[in-house]
């Protein structure tokens, strides 16, 4: 009898395994991707909007993290608009060394754009650069985290109220482009640059962070960029910069002091003990 019972339980686990590992179960493919949205404000009908992803045949990185666009391509998807795109390169990253102190995901959006040549300077434009990846899972679930956001760029031959914000957002429910407010989870964190006019400028903003609660893995991230700029006439206007989005792990006050620290928490423990004991 024991016996049997012994094969039966066996078979149960079997067929257990067999039923949990027998049947892959279908997942949709991570979705990373830049959106632009070029909106002439003065020529409504120049306007466009254009997709790259990860997996574009237009994306030269070998690497998965990585969206590099430029040349051709870029041309192409701007077509007859008053806006140039040098490049567009999105750089995702997540790492982890077992701890909570060093536990961060996120990515930095650059670009390289200004007006085509010859554009008349009343001409006004907005742009829109949209970067968007979904199931990131660190920092660990059972960690709290931050949000956080920073801006920086130079520019030349700019005009006088042209503008470049960043607004970045978390998405619990681990939804691309999800730039909605009122989720379960904090609305965008905005960096912005004003940008002087007739002038060749830098500038930047600080970083800026705010907690997330409840904060859940898997979970998607997603920064845009708003540039507000006119025409370039009669000097060539450019402009270069980036955005940064990332999500922080923040540890319990315990983990902190165990990790600051360097000692085990079992020996701080048997340390304090000994010590009571002596003086007793």
């Amino acid at each position: 009898m024991r016996r049997f019972l012994g094969h039966l339980a066996f078979y149960a686990g079997l067929g257990v395994l067999i039923s949990a590992t027998g049947t892959p179960v279908a997942r949709a493919a991570p979705i990373y991707e830049i959106t632009v949205t070029i909106s002439d404000i003065t020529n409504p009908g120049q306007s466009t909007s254009f997709v790259f992803a990860s997996t574009s045949g237009d994306n030269t990185s070998m690497d998965p993290n990585v969206i590099n666009i430029s040349g051709s391509a870029l041309d192409t998807a701007t077509g007859t608009t008053g806006v140039d795109f040098t490049s567009l390169i999105a750089k995702s990253s997540s790492k982890s060394s077992g701890t909570e102190l060093d536990a961060q995901a996120g990515f930095t959006m650059t670009y390289t754009a200004g007006p085509k040549a010859g554009t008349p300077s009343t001409d006004h434009y907005i742009v829109t650069i949209m970067t968007t990846r979904d199931t990131y899972t660190l920092p660990p679930a059972a960690s709290s985290a931050t949000l956080g956001t920073s801006t920086s760029g130079s520019y030349t031959f700019t005009t006088a109220g042209n503008t470049q914000k960043s607004d970045s957002y978390y998405s619990p429910t681990n939804t691309a482009n999800d730039t909605t407010d009122g989720h379960a989870g904090p609305a965008a964190i905005t960096g912005g640059i004003p940008v002087a006019g007739a002038s060749n400028a830098s500038g930047s903003s600080p970083t800026l962070e705010t907690g997330i609660s409840p904060y859940v893995i898997p979970y998607a991230l997603t920064n845009v960029i708003t540039i507000d700029i006119t025409g370039n006439s009669p000097n060539a206007t450019t402009l270069f910069a980036s955005s940064v989005t990332t999500i922080t792990s923040v540890p319990e006050p315990a983990s902190m002091v165990v990790f600051l620290t360097g000692i085990p928490l079992p020996l701080v423990l048997v340390g304090m003990l000994r010590r009571r004991r002596a003086v007793a």
